[in-house]
């Protein structure tokens, strides 16, 4: 999948100072391919008409498996642009892309995705509690016992605004004896800031 996202003039002279009335006159595209991955892919990234002496790039809320942001990571210049490979987030999740030159930091606006399959195809609701509710009713068909929001791990360094955790106890399908209720932790994502929830994953663990 191909993405490109064209950041207008405006958001780039209030976002950052880019040194030259070409430059501030200009409006960046912005590529990656593909922006939706499965873990241990790469997605590559291009930047043109952003005429700056440094670009960096950086996943707002990836971080190491021990909870170390990722850092800033230097783009090339090519052919009078600007070319390079995202870090590779170890957790699924949506990840904003950050650019910063020596003056300032700018946010272009898009995503990287890193999803498991299909996941962009589940159901969407309003609510991301909802998507919690429609995975106990599909693991087959268990009724909810109880539902609540979970505080995500320290470790976790994923925007709050793309991602909500939720515990959940409910019942198997045919099975109304509470010494056999279930717990599982469910994540729901949205693609995007205005974006509907879908489930993401579940686990035993938070």
């Amino acid at each position: 999948m191909r993405f490109r996202y064209v950041v207008p003039a405006a958001a780039v002279v209030a976002a950052i100072t880019l040194g030259s009335a070409a430059a501030r006159t200009s409006a960046p595209q912005v590529d990656l391919r593909p922006s939706v991955v499965r873990l241990g892919e790469r997605s590559a990234i291009r930047v043109s008409g952003l005429h700056v002496q440094s670009l960096g790039v950086r996943l707002a809320g990836a971080a190491h498996v021990d909870g170390r942001a990722f850092t800033w990571h230097a783009l090339r210049p090519v052919a009078g642009g600007w070319r390079g490979t995202l870090p590779l987030p170890p957790v699924h999740g949506v990840y904003p892309v950050l650019l910063r030159t020596r003056t300032g930091e700018l946010r272009p606006g898009l995503f990287l995705r890193v999803l498991p399959p299909g996941a962009l195809l589940r159901p969407s609701f309003a609510d991301p509690a909802d998507v919690a509710r429609w995975w106990v009713g599909s693991v087959p068909h268990g009724t909810l016992v109880a539902l609540k929001p979970w505080p995500r791990s320290g470790l976790d360094r994923r925007d709050a605004r793309l991602h909500r955790l939720f515990v959940v106890s409910y019942s198997p399908a045919g099975d109304a004896d509470p010494l056999d209720q279930r717990g599982m932790f469910v994540t729901a994502f949205r693609d995007g800031y205005s974006g509907g929830w879908r489930f993401l994953e579940a686990d035993v663990q938070p």
